[in-house]
């Protein structure tokens, strides 16, 4: 990030033309520029209080009239005096605003800069940061919900709250090590392994929590996988009514992943079309195998499309959903068959657009049950969970028989755990780290 004392603006609305502009303007220069943008006809601007008013260029020359609303420091989002300009909604008007300010010695912002700001002026934790950063880009109403309660801070008073327990299980330690003059090492050790087990329990369904808000922010990755001309294309064009992905008779026509997100009823699904799985001296076709095999371990679940002939490609049982496409080239009689022999799969024809709303609402069972929870509050990044996991490690290590039997082992391994919490809250972060979290963050944010 560039220097903090400068003063920024930025767009905070979309781009484009629309029926209104929003640009945000923060540092210690706000003030002083919301005063000369207005010729100085309002005399107080108040904390909170919107005010409807024509500002001008700096020669003078009308730019818009707008309704400009003043935060001042620190009560505003970033900490420092804030001011937000909303103009009609037109990219020239929204051009000779940004002009101005940089005129009047203004910079454009950095991705993320006000929330960045906002980071360090403890306004928020990294962990509030980071949902921000979920709520804009969830794409799910379950998502925002959860993304949300992050925003607010009940993640970071989790997090904090086990945190506090065991800087208070480390202090017992380092009392009964360097101040107690009682034997009371047998208590102090069954105090510590109820408190390190607690911390390990809350943690480990924290961790498990990322997977899910991952499918509700992100969508759910489903590889459509299967032998060349199976049908893998057609389906994906399909389920998005669109021609997203090429289908001839020719084998090995998809050498690359087709992505296309697409919704089945409330949940966000990534469709990935993959390249037929073969034997093959084609290196380009090779490659997009190999990318094929990835994607089979990534996903969330797996379109595993079978020839009624013959099985192919094998994977995992417990995220598969095994379909038999091409229905329209089968007769009554070897759908009964194949229906009876399996009756877990779906058969579907792709081309006539039918089976389609049974795979639909498999799927959807499929992602109930994988976005189920009883937490309130989900991990918002994969930064998050694994700290929380490097934590639980160390946690882990202070439960074994070897540390058990050395107070000294013990309080360093829970030392070791707190580091870990510092890095989830953002108390001990690197400039790599912070970089990484806010550049992800569009310019007005």
């Amino acid at each position: 990030m560039l220097k903090e004392q400068d003063t920024i603006f930025a767009l905070s609305s979309n781009p484009g033309r629309s029926a209104l502009s929003v640009v945000r303007v923060t540092g210690d220069l706000a003030l002083y520029t919301i005063k000369k943008l207005t010729k100085d006809k309002i005399k107080e601007f108040k904390h909170r209080v919107s005010h409807p008013t024509s500002i001008y260029n700096i020669n003078n020359n009308l730019i818009d009239k707008s309704v400009i609303t003043y935060y001042g420091a620190p009560n505003s989002y970033t900490g420092e005096d804030l001011v937000e300009i909303s103009t009609h909604g037109n990219p020239i008007i929204v051009d000779n605003l940004f002009n101005t300010l940089k005129r009047l010695g203004l910079r454009l912002a950095n991705p993320g800069e006000f929330t960045s700001r906002a980071y360090h002026n403890k306004k928020i934790d990294l962990v509030q940061a980071e949902s921000t950063l979920s709520v804009i880009n969830a794409k799910s109403k379950a998502g925002v919900q959860t993304s949300l309660r992050g925003v607010i801070g009940k993640l970071s008073s989790r997090l904090e709250k086990t945190k506090q327990q065991l800087i208070k299980t480390l202090a017992e330690l380092e009392y009964e090590l360097d101040v107690s003059e009682k034997d009371n090492n047998e208590n102090v050790a069954k105090m510590t392994i109820k408190n390190i087990n607690t911390a390990i329990s809350e943690m480990e369904r924290l961790i498990e929590t990322h997977n899910k808000s991952s499918v509700l922010n992100n969508g759910a990755r489903v590889a459509i996988v299967g032998a060349p001309n199976v049908g893998k294309s057609t389906l994906l064009n399909a389920l998005v009514d669109s021609e997203k992905a090429i289908v001839t008779n020719i084998p090995g026509t998809t050498r690359d992943t087709i992505e296309s997100l697409t919704y089945f009823s409330n949940y966000p699904v990534l469709l990935i079309d993959t390249a037929g799985i073969r034997e093959t001296k084609d290196k380009i076709e090779s490659l997009g195998i190999e990318k094929t095999k990835e994607e089979i371990l990534s996903a969330d679940i797996i379109y595993n499309i079978q020839s009624r002939k013959k099985t192919n490609q094998k994977t995992n049982t417990k995220k598969t959903i095994k379909i038999y496409s091409k229905s329209d080239l089968m007769t009554k009689k070897e759908i009964l068959l194949l229906r009876s022999k399996k009756p877990d799969c779906v058969i579907i024809s792709a081309k006539n657009k039918t089976g389609l709303d049974e795979l639909k609402l498999k799927t959807e069972r499929f992602l109930k049950l994988k976005t189920e929870s009883t937490e309130s509050v989900f991990l918002s990044s994969k930064r998050q969970q694994t700290a929380l996991i490097k934590s639980v490690k160390h946690l882990k290590r202070a439960l074994t028989k070897e540390s058990l039997n050395e107070v000294e082992i013990i309080a360093h391994n829970i030392r070791l755990a707190l580091n870990e919490f510092d890095w989830v809250l953002g108390k001990t972060t690197t400039n790599d780290i912070l970089e990484n979290v806010f550049s992800n963050f569009c310019v007005g944010k």
